[in-house]
């Protein structure tokens, strides 16, 4: 059921509030104080007004944003902590932004879901001057829709496409050029891919980079063996068991990531497979663990801190008065193949 009454309403006005009011059947005040986020208010009857309140277009008072100088809060948005990436991510944001004189509250949701906004909609529009998505999707609403609501954002390592929002990534489409380049100057030519969530930056454009290298040499694209997961050693352990499981497996796998990666290794250590004798296998990230002497994982370095700095750099220039309507940047950062024991030479 749609609430008529408050389309001709003013956003955010007493005939809006009148409406959600009688659409729910309950008083002008109940509802002004659920929106509010009064105490007094149950966690029920705050997120029916807040729903009533996001179909008609009800924007939040801005109480922190509306204050001179603001609330010096700023939002930074991830899907999950499992990925050691992201925690080094976090820290180094936390670190530029404090420096700034900026507190950093964690919004720990993968925000797909235009509903899922709902729940955070008063924080976000009343007490957070701006906020840092890492963890956008390509099909993601959620930050055209925050874009909408004039909220100063910036994307960090993933990008999404038309939505006018400034973004720092690195160079992922040259990266999976570089990891394919790599295996095949050392003589692999069946190679399996076990990447990340299809519907993000990082994965499309890596396999991008990974499928226009193996053209270049000269070979079918079609051949490779691609599979698509999360993030996670359990993904890379499952699926690289089943790239090792057929009667001619590959002899390389490029993993989406470092944690896939370490999933990968540990299949290979149950299938008996050597490693890089009999598979190599290479990551993204170069996370600290690769580089350790148990691990030894060649991977793609990405520039973490200078990715997470330049992000906080531009988001502080977006809040700044004036800057709302500037035109949005695009930071795109070099990445570096750091090779070590997980890549040798293809058996012949």
């Amino acid at each position: 059921m749609t609430i008529s009454a408050a389309r001709d309403a003013p956003t955010g006005g007493a005939g809006t509030l009148r409406a959600i009011a009688g659409h729910l059947g309950l008083s002008v005040s109940t509802v002004s104080r659920a929106l509010s986020g009064h105490p007094a208010i149950s966690a029920r009857t705050r997120e029916a007004v807040i729903a009533a309140a996001t179909q008609v277009g009800y924007r939040f008072p801005a109480q922190g944003r509306g204050r001179v100088g603001g609330t010096r809060m700023v939002g930074v948005v991830v899907g999950a902590l499992h990925n050691t990436f992201m925690t080094l991510l976090l820290q180094h944001l936390h670190d530029a932004l404090q420096g700034a004189g900026y507190q950093v509250v964690l919004l720990i949701d993968p925000m797909t879901d235009p509903e899922r906004l709902l729940a955070f909609r008063p924080l976000i529009e009343s007490y957070l001057d701006g906020l840092i998505f890492a963890t956008a999707t390509l099909d993601s609403p959620i930050v055209g829709e925050v874009r909408r609501r004039g909220i100063p954002t910036v994307l960090v390592v993933r990008s999404v496409e038309d939505v006018g929002v400034d973004t720092v990534e690195v160079d992922n489409f040259r990266a999976g050029e570089e990891a394919v380049r790599h295996l095949l100057a050392l003589g692999h030519r069946r190679l399996g891919f076990i990447m990340g969530p299809e519907n993000t930056s990082t994965s499309r454009n890596r396999v991008a980079g990974a499928l226009r290298a193996l053209q270049q040499a000269g070979l079918d694209p079609g051949t490779a063996q691609l599979v698509w997961g999360e993030y996670t050693a359990e993904m890379g352990y499952s699926k690289a068991m089943a790239l090792m499981a057929v009667p001619q497996p590959v002899t390389a796998v490029v993993a989406g990531n470092d944690t896939i990666a370490l999933g990968v290794l540990e299949a290979a250590r149950a299938c008996g497979r050597a490693v890089p004798q009999e598979l190599s296998v290479i990551g993204f990230d170069d996370m600290p663990l690769a580089g350790s002497p148990i691990v030894g994982l060649t991977s793609i370095r990405q520039p973490v801190e200078a990715m997470a700095r330049t992000a906080a750099r531009r988001l502080l220039d977006r809040m700044r008065p004036g800057q709302a309507i500037s035109p949005a940047s695009h930071d795109v950062l070099p990445i570096e193949l750091i090779r070590r024991g997980t890549t040798g030479p293809a058996r012949a």
